[in-house]
């Protein structure tokens, strides 16, 4: 009965480190008005970053780029005459996560009734929101967002900071320029 308990618990403890590991994807969506033409949307430009915008000069570069790249993979091209300007947020919130598993039971064993304890894990890890608005700069009106969210890496390297960024936004521009029925 002692081994079976110990295996039990090596095999909760590894559901669990598996699951949270997983489940570390991000979510992405997106809000638009749908009324808007954005088949006139030729031309882009990046809104200067503020303080409050929660991006470091370093990570903007990296935002920079990757949203340069998907961009002008898709025929939007970079100018100072732009038809829609870039403007980026970023925060970052602490959550906790609590994961049960096995549960109380009972039945009838060896020795008469019995039962088996269930075990809680609580974590808490960072998790951020990358937002990207186009904005059309002749009407100064918001017609696009996407968002993204997923757990941080706690101690990223420069090249997995540039990984995750350019994953994140690569998701992001997947939904522009949306269409009928698309969020």
């Amino acid at each position: 009965m002692k081994s079976f308990k110990k295996y039990f618990l090596i095999v909760v403890h590894t559901a669990v480190a598996l699951c949270l590991t997983s489940c570390s994807t991000i979510s992405v969506n997106q809000d638009y008005d749908p009324a808007y033409d954005f088949s006139k949307l030729k031309t882009f430009g990046f809104i200067p970053i503020t303080s409050e915008a929660g991006i470091d000069q370093l990570n903007a570069q990296r935002l920079g780029d990757a949203i340069k790249s998907n961009l002008t993979a898709q025929g939007y091209t970079l100018s100072e005459n732009a038809d829609f300007g870039i403007a980026l947020f970023f925060t970052k919130d602490t959550k906790t996560s609590v994961q049960s598993s096995g549960g109380y039971g009972y039945g009838y064993g060896y020795r008469g009734y019995g039962g088996m304890g269930g075990s809680t894990y609580v974590t808490q890890y960072d998790e951020g929101t990358l937002v990207i608005d186009f904005i059309d700069i002749a009407e100064n009106k918001l017609v696009w967002r996407g968002v993204c969210t997923g757990a941080l890496s706690e101690s990223p390297s420069v090249e997995e900071r540039t990984e995750n960024i350019n994953n994140a936004v690569a998701q992001i521009l997947e939904q522009f320029p949306p269409t009928k029925g698309q969020d």
